[in-house]
């Protein structure tokens, strides 16, 4: 759990998460990590994307509405 306040602490510095690992997608809050799964199973099936290209591009995603639900 403190991971997942550091990466919330980091997300609305605007901080890349560039950095991150598949562990650390472990470490994300569970509807944050639902949403993550979900996404890059669409992004794989649906848009034929590599699994490794798909997680990057739901972790990109996930991470923008993280921002974006902290500004609010």
């Amino acid at each position: 759990m403190i991971f997942a306040l550091e990466l919330l602490r980091l997300l609305r510095a605007g901080k890349s998460l560039d950095s991150l690992t598949p562990l650390d997608i472990d470490n994300l809050p569970v509807d944050w990590r639902i949403d993550f799964e979900e996404r890059a199973a669409i992004l794989e099936y649906d848009g034929g994307l590599t699994r490794e290209d798909a997680e990057t591009q739901a972790l990109t995603e996930i991470a923008e509405r993280i921002r974006s639900t902290e500004q609010i």
